[in-house]
């Protein structure tokens, strides 16, 4: 009696886990998004429960969900394959930078401590999110990084900020929707005479209705007018498996790390979700893309990236970057 109660309950779990899993390819809503982000870890339950199943019943019908679990790993190994960079041939004469993007979290005490951090990085880009910890640090850190948008350049919050060690031309701050202002950036930069387009934006999240979808949406147009490589960073509040997040890949060329790492919640990693992203259009190829192992106080973990650009000469750019 009891066995058969907990394969039933089993076999419950793992058909929901299935059509849970399934959903974000039938439906366009915000339920389906938010879901669409949590398939990974859908498909894995979906094929726990299905082998438990098969182990506690020892039936051959029970191989059918173990069956569809199997699918629904296929499907979401192929939704990352699909929006990961190709690989390229070693090049010596590739300029890499390193990039560092962080959401700070506003109510951060430890502003000084992630300064200090930022300045011994030594990096090349940095985009911070939620920056006000480091409102008081900024006269410090514009010794090793003296070019910066944000928090009282172009805009006076201190939300969204870039900092750089190349200068930031025809920078803006904008905005993708009406729940948020000024979370998305773009500024043109030159790295060795190769132009490159620098992007940082900050989502809303998935559940808050279909604003997420919207300001992906705002953010494709204008990047679909954008040529050559571009580097793209940010929190997305959502996984690269969110249908929203798969149309936004596919329409404007950007790609991802193949393994991207987790960044929420910081008090359990092993099991949370990759929502702050480093996205590069080629020729910009992600070489190393590493969490960084202290969140220092914040909810998010950030992302550290070295970046390759071919020399203009190799790049087979023309025209600006930033060019409209």
């Amino acid at each position: 009696m009891i066995m058969t109660l907990l394969s039933t309950l089993i076999g419950v779990c793992a058909i929901l886990a299935l059509l849970l899993g399934l959903l974000p390819s039938l439906a366009d809503n915000w339920p389906a998004a938010f879901l669409g982000g949590i398939r990974a870890h859908l498909a894995a339950a979906a094929l726990l429960f299905s082998l438990s199943l098969l182990f506690l019943a020892r039936s051959a019908w029970l191989a059918l969900p173990l069956a569809a679990s199997v699918m629904m790993c296929l499907w979401v190994w192929h939704l990352n394959e699909r929006t990961s960079q190709s690989t390229i041939m070693a090049e010596q004469d590739r300029r890499r930078l390193k990039v560092i993007e962080f959401n700070i979290l506003r109510t951060n005490r430890n502003g000084a401590e992630i300064a200090r951090w930022l300045e011994e990085a030594d990096a090349d880009i940095i985009y911070t999110l939620e920056s006000r910890p480091l409102a008081d640090e900024l006269s410090a850190l514009s010794k090793v990084y003296p070019y910066r948008a944000g928090c009282g350049v172009l805009v006076s919050a201190c939300d969204m900020m870039v900092m750089s060690k190349f200068p930031l031309d025809r920078a803006q701050f904008g905005s993708m929707g009406r729940l948020y202002h000024n979370r998305f950036f773009q500024a043109a930069i030159s790295v060795n005479g190769t132009p490159l387009t620098i992007v940082a934006m900050h989502l809303a999240k998935p559940y808050f209705d279909v604003h997420q979808s919207k300001e992906l949406r705002s953010a494709a147009a204008r990047l679909k007018k954008i040529e050559g490589p571009i580097i793209v960073a940010g929190d997305f509040n959502s996984s690269l498996l969110s249908p929203d997040i798969q149309s936004f890949l596919m329409q404007t060329g950007l790609r991802s790390y193949w393994d991207e790492p987790r960044t929420w919640p910081v008090n359990a990693p092993a099991l949370g979700l990759p929502i702050d992203h480093i996205f590069v259009r080629s020729p910009a190829y992600i070489e190393r893309l590493d969490r960084i192992e202290d969140n220092m106080g914040s909810n998010h973990y950030g992302l550290e990236a070295e970046v390759s650009l071919p020399s203009l000469a190799d790049s087979g750019i023309s025209r600006p970057a930033n060019s409209q």
